[in-house]
C-alpha cells in the first residue's frame, strides 16, 4: 500500500472488502442479461462494480449502480450449451452468450487452479490466438480480465473470455500478427527475455494445455524485479514517436468517419480501409524497438507515462475553453495498469505468459498509436498546472465527493469510466519508481477530477475542444 505524502486515497488493498455484496450482484448479473446490450455496446455493469469495489467503495454504492445499470440490459435468452470447442466461432457477438457458458466449464475445473484454465484458455486458436481478443472492443477484455484476477471472481474472469472471444476484431488481429510474428524473428536473433528462466512451472505449450501451477506465491505486484542494469531499454521513447504523428502528413485527410475509435467503423469505413494507417502503427512500434531484455514493468511504466499525457495534455487550450477529456484516450491509462496487474499476476508463474510479455506490450503499444491516430492526433502540450490548489496533505482529496455520495447521485459518480480513470491515475503515481512522474500524474489526477465534466471524442458532430490535428 502505498503511504507517501500526496493525495492518494487508501484504497489500494481492499482485501476482502464488501467481497459478498459484489459477488451477489455480479452473479445476478450472470444469471438474467446478456453480455451485449445491443450489436456495439457490451454489458457494463460487472466493470461498474468492479470499479466501485477496487475504490473501497460502500455496499450502497455497488448496489445502486447496479440498479442504475440494470435499467439499461438486454434479458438473457436460454443458451445451448456444446461441447464443441468455440474458436471457429471468434469474432461473432452474437455468441457472446455462448461463449460465457462455454468458458464457465472450462475454467471451474476441480482438478486445475482457475488462473492454470485461465491462461492456457487466452493461448487457444491457431491463427487469432484468444489473447489477441483482450484488445478488442477498445480493450474492455483486458480490464475485465486484470479486474477478474484482482477481485477473484471467476464469474468475471468467464465473462473476460467470452467478451475477447466475441470481440476478436480481424483487422486488430492482422497487425497483431505481423507484431507477433517479428517479435518471434528478434528473439531467437538476441535471445528470450531473461524474465522466462526465472518463471515455475509451466502451462505446457502455448496452444493451451494446462499443468500444474508453481507452488511457490508470486511476487508482489507493484515491485520491479531486480534484473542487471541495460544501457538502453529502447531507440526511441514513445512520446517524441507521437509528437512527430502528430505532424505526419501521410495520415491527413483520410476518409473515416473521425474521430470515434470505434464509430468510424460501423460506417463501412474501418481504418483497415487505410493501409497508410497499419503501416504507421507497425511503423511507431519499431520505432519503440524494445530491448528484448527490457523488464515488462519498466516499459509499462514508460507507457503509463505517455498514455497520462494523452488523457490530460490533449485539450484545446484557450481562456474561455476548460479542460475536455477524450474518452478512448482517458482510457488508455487503464489499459496500461490492466497489462501490469494482469503480468504482474502470471508472467512468473507461468513461462508461456513471460515469453509473450513483451509481444503483449508492443500489442498495447499500437493500440495507444491506432487510438491516437483515429482520435486525429491531437497536439500533447506541456505540462499543465492543477486546475485547483489541493494540500497534498489532504489524502482522500480525488474521492473525497465519491465516499460522500453513498447514493451516487451526482452523474459523475454513475459514470464508471470517470471513476476508473481516477483509480488508474492514483495507482500508477502509486507505482512510478520516478519522483517527477509521480508528482507529474498526481496533477495530472487534479486536473481531471477537478475538471472532468463529460466525455468528447465519441462523434464527429462534436465541436472540437481537444486540440486535433485533420
Amino acid at each position: 500500500m502505498y503511504t507517501g505524502p500526496n493525495h492518494l486515497p487508501v484504497f489500494l488493498d481492499p482485501g476482502a472488502l464488501h467481497q459478498g455484496t459484489l459477488m451477489t450482484l455480479i452473479t445476478k448479473n450472470d444469471m438474467q442479461y446478456s453480455m451485449m446490450v445491443d450489436d456495439v455496446s457490451p454489458n457494463l455493469i460487472s466493470f461498474a462494480l468492479a470499479t466501485i469495489r477496487e475504490l473501497a467503495g460502500s455496499d450502497a454504492q455497488m448496489e445502486r449502480a447496479y440498479r442504475i445499470h440494470q435499467d439499461q440490459q438486454t434479458p438473457l435468452r436460454p443458451v445451448i450449451e456444446t461441447d464443441t470447442p468455440m474458436e471457429s466461432h471468434f469474432g461473432q457477438r452474437d455468441r457472446i452468450d455462448e461463449f460465457r457458458t462455454y468458458y464457465a466449464r472450462r475454467l471451474v475445473v476441480p482438478t486445475a487452479p482457475l488462473r492454470d484454465n485461465l491462461v492456457a484458455e487466452l493461448f487457444q486458436g491457431d491463427k487469432a490466438p484468444l489473447w489477441m481478443g483482450l484488445f478488442a472492443c477498445y480493450g474492455l477484455p483486458l480490464v475485465h480480465l486484470s479486474d477478474s484476477m484482482e477481485v477473484k471472481a471467476a464469474t468475471y474472469a468467464k465473462q473476460a473470455l467470452a467478451l475477447a472471444a466475441s470481440n476478436l476484431d480481424q483487422d486488430l488481429c492482422a497487425l497483431f500478427g505481423a507484431i507477433a510474428s517479428e517479435s518471434r524473428q528478434r528473439s531467437a536473433l538476441f535471445g528470450p527475455s531473461p524474465m522466462s528462466s526465472t518463471a515455475g512451472s509451466t502451462t505446457g505449450s502455448t496452444t493451451g494445455s494446462s499443468s500444474s501451477r508453481s507452488s511457490s506465491r508470486p511476487p508482489p505486484l507493484f515491485v520491479q524485479a531486480v534484473l542487471p542494469q541495460q544501457n538502453k531499454k529502447w531507440t526511441r521513447d514513445p512520446l517524441s514517436i507521437l509528437n512527430d504523428l502528430s505532424q505526419d502528413g501521410r495520415l491527413s485527410g483520410l476518409s473515416l468517419v473521425l474521430p470515434g475509435y470505434v464509430s468510424h467503423a460501423q460506417y463501412g469505413r474501418p481504418w483497415s480501409t487505410q493501409p497508410v494507417v497499419a503501416q504507421i502503427v507497425l511503423e511507431s512500434v519499431w520505432q519503440w524497438d524494445l530491448a528484448e531484455t527490457v523488464n515488462p514493468l519498466d516499459a509499462l511504466e514508460e507507457l503509463g507515462h505517455v498514455t497520462v499525457a494523452l488523457a490530460c495534455r490533449t485539450h484545446k487550450a484557450g481562456a474561455d475553453e476548460p479542460p475536455e477529456f477524450d474518452f478512448f484516450l482517458s482510457f488508455l491509462p487503464t489499459l496500461v495498469l490492466s497489462l501490469r496487474m494482469f503480468l504482474g499476476g502470471v508472467r512468473r508463474q507461468y513461462p508461456a505468459v513471460s515469453e509473450i510479455s513483451l509481444v503483449l506490450i508492443r500489442c498495447l503499444w499500437a493500440q495507444i498509436v491506432l487510438v491516437y491516430i483515429l482520435q486525429l492526433r491531437p497536439k500533447i502540450s506541456a505540462w499543465p498546472l492543477p486546475a485547483a490548489a489541493v494540500s497534498r496533505e489532504e489524502g482522500d482529496f480525488l474521492l473525497r465527493d465519491f465516499y460522500a455520495d453513498t447514493a451516487l447521485s451526482q452523474p459523475r459518480h454513475q459514470d464508471a469510466f470517470y471513476l476508473r480513470a481516477l483509480r488508474t491515475f492514483a495507482m500508477l503515481a502509486a507505482m512510478d519508481l520516478e519522483p517527477q512522474w509521480t508528482t507529474r500524474i498526481n496533477d495530472a489526477a487534479i486536473l481531471f477530477q477537478t475538471s472532468w465534466r463529460r466525455w468528447v471524442g465519441r462523434t464527429s458532430d462534436e465541436p472540437a475542444t481537444v486540440a486535433i490535428r485533420l
